[in-house]
């Protein structure tokens, strides 16, 4: 794998759900577990857009998710409806898409308009690199960093594995081949001086990866997303299991060469059912991403709205409290949209 030297500047089939039924969505993380699309495939067909007050038809909005299991999905359906509610002109639906990657190949080909990513995945797609080295997209843009993706590795409790060290020779489910996912894993395995050879990987998505888990079919499924996560409370509820922490010093040296990692975060005793000790870990940031096509008036709007509407969007999902003027920039891979520059520069969070 090439590894990045320096950080430069800082389905076939979607689903497309009713903003309105996810008013009361809850649950937890993720950027995968849909299926996925061709290369250059649009989204589903969104519904025809809606009349406005003034006779006007308002603006189509797609926003790329990620599973419906996972955080993006929820968390996008609450930001597609608060764009809704507001009364600013757009019609925004919200679609179950591959995650990450998947989305940032939609951003880059002009097939949506907002779309969750890690930061690292952004910032290969811009730059042409790893999973994006046949397809470079110089024309995505930022919005606002988010929050960060955790890698919460699960295994059975009976297992006897308590470190990433002991999954040598195991079978472990480590997301969709080529996801964010699988990439994540592969670098916290050689913190612990392993490589994917040294597992059994299986390329499935988590949900899947979970029952095959339940199962006896793996050893370990690896879960990369917001806490808490639906697929985690489920296994939990049913069996005694164990999430492997990642060592300060691990997390502190992946931080040195993948500036997109986070510090060392903590998933707090209690956030499962039968975790009764803080768990350090780590993860990738998550962002939302534009395209360069989208004018800055909308895109200034769109970001204003979703900032204003905070409380809203965290009613829908709690991870919407990361939507935060002070951490708007950490981490931010790639150039902001002029839209979205013109808000924080007015609301200081950038000079």
């Amino acid at each position: 794998m090439k590894m990045m030297k320096m950080w430069k500047k800082g389905m076939v089939l979607s689903t497309i759900v009713a903003l309105t039924m996810l008013g009361t969505a809850c649950g937890g993380g993720g950027n995968q577990q849909a299926s996925s699309t061709t290369e250059g495939a649009k989204p589903a067909e969104t519904a025809k857009p809606a009349e406005s007050s003034s006779g006007g038809t308002k603006q189509a909005i797609s926003i790329v998710t990620g599973g419906t299991s996972g955080t993006y999905y929820p968390l996008g359906g609450g930001i597609g409806k608060a764009l809704n509610d507001a009364g600013i002109g757009v019609n925004a639906s919200v679609e179950s898409t591959g995650g990450s990657n998947e989305n940032v190949r939609l951003l880059g080909q002009e097939n949506a308009e907002i779309g969750f990513t890690e930061t690292g995945i952004a910032y290969y797609g811009y730059e042409g690199i790893e999973m994006f080295k046949d397809s470079k997209f110089e024309n995505l843009r930022g919005i606002t960093s988010l929050y960060a993706n955790l890698m919460q590795t699960v295994v059975m409790k009976n297992s006897g594995i308590q470190s990433y060290a002991d999954l040598k020779g195991k079978t472990v489910a480590v997301g969709i081949q080529g996801s964010s996912s699988a990439l994540n894993m592969e670098l916290v395995l050689a913190e612990y001086g392993l490589s994917l050879q040294d597992i059994k990987p299986q390329f499935v998505g988590y949900s899947e990866g979970v029952n095959m888990l339940k199962d006896g079919q793996i050893d370990a499924v690896m879960i990369d997303s917001g806490i808490p996560n639906s697929a985690v409370i489920d296994i939990t509820a049913q069996h005694e299991v164990v999430i492997l922490p990642i060592d300060e010093d691990k997390v502190k040296s992946l931080v040195s060469k993948y500036p997109y990692f986070s510090n060392t975060v903590i998933i707090p005793k209690g956030t499962y059912k039968g975790i009764d000790v803080d768990i350090p870990t780590a993860g990738a940031k998550v962002m939302l991403a534009t395209h360069a096509g989208l004018s800055e008036e909308l895109v200034y709007t769109l970001t204003k709205t979703i900032f204003e509407k905070k409380a809203e969007i965290t009613a829908v999902h709690p991870k919407g409290d990361s939507i935060e003027l002070n951490s708007a920039m950490d981490g931010m891979p790639i150039p902001l949209h002029p839209g979205a520059e013109k808000y924080l520069k007015e609301k200081g969070a950038i000079k």
